[in-house]
């Protein structure tokens, strides 16, 4: 079994394919729409929620069977069919091409695997188990949407903000940009958001002594 590279993909604007349309593939042309793919589905059937997606032209659906010219042109893929025979069809194509593919239940045709992502803005935590285990990063992902509440999307953009804020202040040395930015996270930020209290990227700031 190889070990798989952790990698955050960019897929603004690229074909994904997915080939399928039961709940499997819905689950897969959901979260390649929030990342901003641009989504192909092949497949006779599909579920309602793609159905509806296609009607408002928020997908491509081919309704028929997959064909060796519907991954002209893709970034990537998921095969999700209920057919063996149709999956490894699908990657094989894959692997000639050069297309990173993922083949639902078959590890051995997978040149990437999905992990189970915790969201919170701009704040992403994925968890994977390399395949073996998928039911414990559910439920490692259940953890950790307690431990990291709906605070920490204000927390991230906060800290993003004064971060940029450091890097361009001219009158800081990089060793006190260095400095500033190492001693940010010892501030009660966290505590005060999850409070309820309002905190500014200025306050911030002052706090850690640097001026415009």
């Amino acid at each position: 079994m190889p070990a798989y590279y952790p990698l955050h993909l960019n897929i603004e604007g690229k074909k994904c394919l997915v080939v399928g349309g039961g709940k499997t593939a819905q689950r897969k042309v959901a979260t390649l729409l929030r990342y901003g793919g641009r989504v192909m589905v092949v497949s006779p059937e599909a579920t309602p929620a793609i159905v509806a997606l296609c009607r408002r032209k928020k997908i491509v659906w081919r309704k028929r069977k997959f064909r060796e010219t519907d991954c002209t042109g893709a970034f990537l893929i998921f095969s999700a069919t209920d057919c063996a025979e149709v999956n490894r069809r699908v990657a094989g194509l894959a692997h000639q091409k050069s297309i990173l593919v993922n083949v639902a239940d078959s590890l051995n045709d997978c040149d990437f695997i999905s992990p189970a992502l915790v969201e919170r803005g701009h704040l992403t935590v994925s968890i994977a188990t390399e395949g073996l285990a998928p039911f414990l990063s559910r439920k490692i992902k259940t953890d950790l949407e307690h431990y990291f509440g709906p605070a920490y999307m204000r927390f991230t953009l906060l800290m993003g903000r004064v971060r940029g804020a450091i890097v361009r202040n001219k009158k800081l040395s990089e060793l006190e940009k260095r400095e500033k930015l190492q001693s940010l996270l010892s501030l009660p930020v966290m505590g005060k958001l999850a409070l309820g209290k309002k905190v500014s990227c200025r306050d911030i700031l002052k706090d850690l002594g640097v001026t415009d």
